[in-house]
């Protein structure tokens, strides 16, 4: 993984795994709610971090993966007001799709930024020398 992304990366994991253990052992509306806090300013912080990354090298593919960004927070930002509304949505299933989009777009969208970044050092790299 990209030293520029790794540690927004793990961080958003070890989330997602708390969120999910809080929601398999049953726990309140409000300790989910609590995670789901924490997992949506660290995955706004997260994406403005990437978005910032992509703007600085130019990458081709940044319209698309920024609409990703944006599917992903409306998502979590509808299923935090209906959370909050009392509704509980949130169960085993939404778990599912969340990890899923998750692992998702880092093994694909998140890959390839990666790879982007990769390469534009190693040309870096060969312009030096």
């Amino acid at each position: 993984m990209h030293p520029l992304l790794e540690k927004d990366h793990q961080q958003l994991i070890d989330l997602i795994d708390d969120l999910d253990k809080c929601v398999l052992k049953g726990n309140s509306i409000n300790q989910a709610t609590k995670y789901l806090d924490a997992f949506i300013t660290l995955a706004e912080d997260e994406f403005k971090n990437e978005e910032r990354i992509m703007e600085a090298y130019k990458y081709p593919e940044i319209i698309d993966h920024k609409k990703e960004h944006v599917r992903l927070l409306e998502q979590l930002r509808s299923l935090h007001s209906k959370l909050s509304k009392g509704h509980t949505p949130f169960g085993k299933d939404y778990m599912q799709r969340l990890r899923n989009w998750l692992e998702g777009h880092l093994l694909d969208a998140d890959n390839r930024l990666e790879e982007f970044l990769y390469q534009i050092n190693a040309d870096s790299n060969k312009i030096e020398k």
